[in-house]
């Protein structure tokens, strides 16, 4: 893994914890339209190669 493949991997984890804090922060109120929480969490777990589901149900995601 070369030093830009390292950088790149810390973006997605800095923005996968910023999606995880604002859960966490809005979690009660409703979705805004057209909002895609879930498909951008997804994402990232992709990019890290993170089991989505498993991601999810560690941090009560959607639970």
């Amino acid at each position: 893994m070369n030093k830009l493949e390292k950088v790149e991997k810390v973006k997605i984890i800095a923005e996968l914890f910023e999606l995880v804090q604002y859960y966490y922060e809005y979690r009660d109120q409703p979705m805004k339209e057209g909002g895609n929480f879930l498909s951008k969490v997804e994402d990232c777990c992709n990019a890290l190669e993170i089991d989505f589901t498993e991601f999810n149900r560690e941090f009560k995601i959607g639970y």
